[in-house]
């Protein structure tokens, strides 16, 4: 008898446990993230960014970004803005491209980035294909400068 009761509260708690969201711990993202492209024959294939995080309190980062789809057109966009930061994701909003959202989303080894849209079409104000979806690893936890870091001025 004690056994099946012991069984019982064991599965119960075991049930319990994973029933249960998981809480994200709170994470610093401040910090540089860098997605380097495939150098070939003195071109580089593939896109390159960088972006850099720096956390304002615990609800508010400042983040700038510099993306370039590479070669051949080596199309480019940029972005700095400040956002809210909660359950260690920030979300750009668009103001040339209302119908888009830019998600930010950060780990301990690096972010992600998230496109979300009501329009097919829509870039969120960059080139076709500049945005570097996916993820990109942290290259640095030093506290960068926030300021635009476009290669065009």
């Amino acid at each position: 008898m004690n056994k099946t009761i012991f069984i019982l509260i064991f599965h119960f708690a075991i049930y319990a446990s994973f029933s249960q969201p998981l809480s994200r711990f709170f994470l610093n993202p401040t910090g540089t993230y860098i997605l380097k492209g495939e150098k070939h024959k003195n071109e580089i294939k593939g896109s390159f960014a960088e972006i850099r995080v720096k956390l304002i309190g615990d609800s508010l980062l400042a983040i700038t970004m510099y993306c370039n789809k590479g070669y051949p057109e080596y199309t480019s966009g940029s972005l700095t803005d400040t956002m809210t930061y909660a359950d260690n994701r920030a979300v750009h909003l668009s103001k040339s491209d209302p119908s888009c959202q830019i998600i930010f989303s950060f780990d301990t080894g690096g972010l992600s980035i998230k496109q979300v849209y009501t329009d097919p079409a829509s870039t969120c104000g960059f080139g076709k294909g500049v945005l570097p979806l996916g993820f990109i690893e942290k290259y640095s936890s030093n506290t960068p400068v926030i300021q635009s870091i476009s290669r065009v001025d």
